[in-house]
């Protein structure tokens, strides 16, 4: 079987993760590993006896490499993704798809006019509770409310590079994760009402505690709801979950999904059904862009799901 050659750009945790995942395939073939941090993109390459390279121009640049895995700061995510699509390298990046909604929107239309992957680490794709939350979405009618509170504690070292603007972005935007499912759910927004807080708010962009709060009204109709609040004095991190329809309501109850009716209430079915990994799903994608266009119907979603992150800046 013919193997892809991947360059990883990044060499911290998520590097890690993603090449824990590549590791295991046997049609993977790293080739390089580029990293601003020399130390730890050294160390990493060294464990997975591959070359490494400090600059990240230079690794796309390369005639061996078939797809570049991004997993940069936010605030590169963009900017590197166009440079590899221009490169003619599929591309795997994690979300945010990018920190400038121009920047996203020019990296669908090269992946669409070039036909290559592009592919957001989002992981609705493979889940199956987000399969069958988007079955009973659609068999409860329409859309009237969407909300979601998450609130974190503020125990401990508050995280330098997360609670941090000019890197991380808005709170909205490093919890892209939560706007995602509901974009792919309800589709995009027509407008987008935003308020942030911060505490302790640096020149360096950095702070200790904020609140951020998003409302939008939706394309097809419907009202979703944001809120975050961040290294506020709370025993451990809480988060709620609710959709509205005309028909009933999905709930979320400690992990656990219920679907609410004039019938009564009942737990959501999950199947237990193997799915693919993000990573050997790239793959298969890269392998079919051979003979097909790509699918970039989940880059159109990480898309839409900037634009409202991007919107609360």
């Amino acid at each position: 079987m013919t193997k892809i050659k991947i360059g990883i750009i990044g060499s911290g945790g998520m590097a890690r993760h993603h090449l824990t995942r590549f590791s295991t395939m046997e049609t993977a073939d790293l080739i390089a590993i580029a990293s601003r941090n020399e130390q730890t993109g050294t160390q990493l390459a060294k464990e997975h006896k591959t070359a490494f390279i400090p600059e990240w121009n230079r690794l796309i640049e390369r005639e061996d490499i078939d797809g570049v895995v991004i997993c940069t700061h936010n605030d590169s995510h963009g900017e590197i993704a166009l440079a590899a699509l221009q490169a003619d390298k599929h591309v795997f990046v994690e979300y945010p798809l990018a920190s400038d909604i121009s920047e996203g929107e020019s990296a669908l239309r090269l992946a669409e006019k070039q036909g290559l992957v592009l592919r957001v680490s989002h992981p609705e794709a493979v889940s199956n509770t987000h399969k069958a939350l988007k079955q009973r979405i659609a068999e409860l009618g329409d859309l009237l409310l969407t909300s979601f509170v998450r609130l974190t504690p503020g125990r401990g070292a508050r995280p330098e590079i997360l609670f941090n603007l000019p890197v991380s972005g808005t709170p909205a935007h490093f919890f892209i994760y939560h706007i995602y499912p509901i974009v792919d759910f309800f589709g995009g927004a027509t407008s987008v009402k935003k308020n942030a807080v911060y505490e302790g708010l640096r020149e360096n962009g950095q702070y200790d505690r904020f609140v951020n709060t998003l409302t939008v009204e939706f394309k097809r109709g419907g009202i979703g709801q944001w809120t975050w609040a961040g290294g506020v004095a709370i025993n451990a991190a809480e988060e709620h979950e609710r959709y509205v329809l005309t028909e009933g309501t999905i709930s979320d109850a400690s992990g656990d999904w219920h679907s609410t009716t004039l019938s009564g209430v009942t737990p959501l079915s999950i199947p237990d059904s193997p799915q693919p990994t993000l990573q050997e799903l790239w793959f298969s994608e890269i392998r079919d862009a051979a003979d097909h266009p790509p699918n970039l119907e989940d880059a159109a979603v990480a898309l839409e799901a900037i634009r409202i992150s991007l919107a609360s800046d």
